[in-house]
């Protein structure tokens, strides 16, 4: 028939132009709201876990009374006590805190600085769109005055309360103290590098030799390097798929499709997050690789569908073989996917808003993207014109020979082939030593499954070398440690009968046991604040003391503004804050619960009894690691039994479905206990990686029970349909791997180290796979295991291969069978 008068060819055509429509139109939210969302990015981990959580309604009530939680800390070589620099910089930043903020007095203010600086103030008010960013600002230099004056201590003795906190061991080098109003905290992004740049002009140096250290910061940093990853990584990834996709598939329709919706689907996933209204964040970073990731998976399993019928059946026209690898590939694809959804809808468990998130639309995603390729492929299977097949002995060549050549690299690599694949057909003949290998190096990995640790340190985030790391180290051996916490202790309300020095008394007791533990290395509370309380019944200790009861009443006085103790109705709340240095090694719950116990027991005979709890930025961060490991635990094993009961009924037995997902816990088996062996601790870009594991390792292990089904059912022994099923999905799934983890190790050149470890980590996730669903798999359907593999719902027993036997091996007649629909046609 000619190929313009062809139904067929006419109406994939047709579906084709739809299908191009279709991606121009979605195309437009892909790219607007997709920009819009990655504007959006924002990263708090206070706003992940949820308010069910004790730790988290703590900490939620200790912000409802202490506005301390988005503090940073400048600081630089000359930022020492009584620094002209320092009292510069903190006198540019006076006009835009809340609290020194007066509209009759601010153009007078601002007057009296340099025109540099006003220009500055002005910028940065235009760019927070609000005229006061800030809370306060205020130097280490103000707070020493401020405590040898409510004091009357020594500058000594003052420094010496102060150091570890606001002033280094040298007793000299201080820092500046800023705390962000929640415009301020929006716009950190780019209010902080702008106060550093203002500070290096100040001090006539550049901005890398001033150090920030802060919450806001290590946010402000990741939301800058998570856009970075995004903007940087993702055009090259994408060619690089591109390239090897059309070496692989050798077809610039067929290519060009994939590609198209792979990246389309990238713009879609991030534009749904933007519809949800959550913030991207840095967990969700890693939503559009991998949605990239699966639909080109897709793509390629059905194209190679195509390209056999193709190279076997040179009498079979375009629009018959697209119509045939349709049929064959569709069921296949669609189970996988599937479980793929499965595998990520079971995050949706994780208590998590960001995992939860992803695990959602990362579903909807991958779901998109394999309508439209079902939509879009059979246009661009016609359009495919590839080299027929040739044959040497009978056998014809695998698809993607080069069918031109027979010498040179193309014929090494055909001999290189055919032993491979005659070394395959020996172990298949005796499967179990390749079933106790796999079966022995899955169990000795598992035993890290238990040592699996998580972590969340933003200075871990990036290399040992970059910026952020620099700037901590600096802080931490020039002023002090830079994790704060909070210990909290909680008094009935305080009455007129109660005397408020015998709360002071606890709280230097807890003060006391706190600075006493290593893991703290500097505190501050109301004790640092108040004089030497003498004991003597002199007339002057009473009037002091008497002084001290007076500023612990009043929240007014100088200590109550301070903001260390507040004063409820219904109980009286009294802050210690804790310092604790930055630490490669993950003890942050051991050393938590060491302070908290040693606090316990430095007040356990005081007069007046106080609850102690511990909160702020570092509890969330830990309590979300706990959080992140229990649940990811429980969705991967519901994920899995929803998973195993697919594959039972696709098999149609209950042994066949749990021996079939054997292989497919390989991959997440060997990869996280080799990561709990090594000790190395999941982070943002590869926790909840487990389910999503489970997902894309079935996707092969449904294509190649799909095809052994197929075989069996035509009455081919085990070995022989393990072997041809293998012979027939080998191939598109080592292109799958190929293409789709080389594309991925773009990422891996980022400074951001959980999206550089996301691409290594998919990329052992997919290697591993791909070695469990070639060696593993087909030696178990060579295995009597293989009875109960033969089954498979969606089993074709009409599909074509180009090898059921060894190679330069004539198959039998019953196998060179014609597509269904020329059978029906000779009937």
């Amino acid at each position: 028939m000619i190929n313009g008068e062809d139904p067929l060819r006419r109406r994939y055509l047709r579906q084709f132009k739809i299908g191009i429509g279709v991606l121009v139109l979605l195309a437009i939210p892909a790219i607007i709201h997709s920009q819009a969302a990655i504007h959006s990015l924002f990263n708090r981990p206070a706003d992940w876990v949820p308010d069910s959580l004790p730790e988290k309604a703590e900490f939620n009530d200790f912000l409802a009374h202490f506005s301390v939680a988005d503090l940073v800390m400048v600081g630089w070589e000359d930022s020492d006590l009584d620094s002209t620099s320092l009292a510069t910089v903190t006198a540019i930043l006076q006009p835009l805190c809340i609290e020194s903020y007066d509209a009759e007095s601010d153009a007078s203010t601002i007057a009296e600085l340099s025109d540099e600086a006003a220009q500055w103030i002005a910028a940065v008010r235009l760019m927070c769109d609000t005229p006061t960013p800030l809370h306060w600002a205020q130097s280490g230099t103000e707070t020493l005055d401020h405590l040898m004056s409510s004091t009357s201590l020594t500058r000594e003795s003052a420094i010496k309360r102060l150091q570890g906190t606001l002033i280094g061991p040298d007793a000299s080098q201080t820092c500046l103290v800023i705390s962000l109003d929640e415009a301020g905290l929006t716009k950190r992004r780019f209010l902080i590098p702008e106060i550093r740049l203002m500070a290096a002009n100040v001090i006539g140096q550049t901005p890398r030799e001033i150090a920030v250290v802060g919450g806001p910061f290590e946010g402000a940093v990741v939301d800058t390097e998570s856009i970075r990853s995004i903007q940087m990584f993702s055009p090259p990834s994408a060619i690089v798929a591109a390239i090897l996709c059309l070496l692989c598939l050798r077809s610039i329709p067929l290519t060009a499709s994939i590609v198209a919706v792979a990246v389309i689907g990238e713009g879609l996933v991030l534009a749904a997050v933007y519809y949800t209204g959550t913030p991207m964040n840095a967990v969700l970073i890693v939503l559009p690789p991998l949605v990239f990731v699966l639909t080109v998976s897709a793509g390629i399993h059905l194209s190679n569908y195509y390209l056999d019928i193709v190279h076997e059946f040179p009498e079979v026209s375009l629009s018959d073989a697209a119509k045939r690898a349709m049929h064959a590939g569709m069921a296949p694809c669609a189970l996988a996917t599937g479980t793929t959804v499965i595998g990520l809808s079971s995050l949706m468990l994780v208590r998590l808003q960001p995992v939860r998130v992803f695990g959602g639309v990362a579903s909807i995603g991958v779901t998109l993207t394999l309508l439209l390729l079902f939509l879009i492929l059979p246009g661009a299977m016609v359009l495919t014109k590839p080299r027929r097949s040739r044959t040497q002995g009978g056998s014809p060549l695998p698809p993607g020979s080069n069918h031109g050549s027979a010498g040179g690299l193309w014929a090494w690599r055909d001999r290189l082939r055919s032993k491979a694949a005659q070394w395959m057909r020996r172990r298949l003949t005796r499967p179990w030593p390749m079933i106790i290998l796999f079966l022995t190096v899955a169990g000795g990995l598992s035993i890290g499954l238990g040592r699996l640790e998580s972590s969340v340190n933003v200075p871990r985030m990036f290399l040992p070398d970059s910026d952020i790391r620099q700037q901590y180290a600096w802080f931490e051996s020039h002023i002090g440690p830079t994790v704060n916490g909070e210990l909290l202790l909680t008094f009935p309300p305080l009455t007129e009968d109660d005397d408020p020095l015998q709360r002071l008394s606890t709280v230097a007791r807890a003060h006391s046991a706190a600075i006493a533990q290593d893991s703290v290395g500097g505190a501050l509370s109301a004790m640092t604040f108040v004089p030497p309380i003498s004991s003597r019944r002199s007339l002057s200790a009473a009037a002091q003391r008497s002084v001290v009861r007076k500023l612990i009443r009043d929240p007014e006085s100088s200590l109550g503004e301070l903001g260390f103790i507040s004063h409820n109705p219904d109980r009286e709340i009294w802050r210690i804050s804790v310092r604790m240095p930055q630490s490669e090694e993950d003890q942050l719950g051991e050393q938590i619960a060491g302070l908290e116990s040693a606090v316990h027991l430095a007040i356990a005979d005081a007069k007046v009894p106080a609850k102690v709890s511990f909160s702020g930025g570092i509890v969330i961060v830990h309590k979300s690691q706990e959080v992140l490991l229990r649940d990811l635990f429980r969705s991967f094993v519901a994920a899995f039994g929803v998973i195993a009961i697919v594959m039972m009924l696709m098999l149609r037995s209950v042994v066949g479905g749990l021996i079939a997902m054997i292989p497919n816990l390989f991959p997440t088996v060997a990869l996280f206990g080799l990561m709990g062996l090594i000790r190395l601790p999941l982070d943002i870009g590869s926790v909840m990686s487990a389910s999503v594991a489970l997902g894309i390792a079935v996707d092969d292990t449904v294509h190649l029970l799909s095809r052994y089904g197929s075989r069996r059912a035509r009455g081919l022994g085990q070995i022989r349909a393990a072997f041809g099923a293998l012979s027939q999905c080998g191939w598109a799934m080592f292109q799958t791997t190929l293409v789709c983890g080389t594309s991925l190790m773009a990422y891996w050149f980022s400074d951001f180290v959980p999206t550089s470890n996301f691409s290594l980590f998919m990329f052992g996730l997919l290697a591993s796979a791909l070695l469990g669903v070639v060696f593993l798999l087909p030696a178990m359907m060579s295995s009597v295991l293989g009875r109960w593999l033969a089954h498979t719902i969606g089993a074709d027993a009409s599909a074509s291969v180009y090898a059921d036997g060894p190679p330069n091996q004539t198959p039998p007649s019953d196998v060179r069978r014609l597509p269904l629909h020329h059978e029906q046609k000779r009937t």
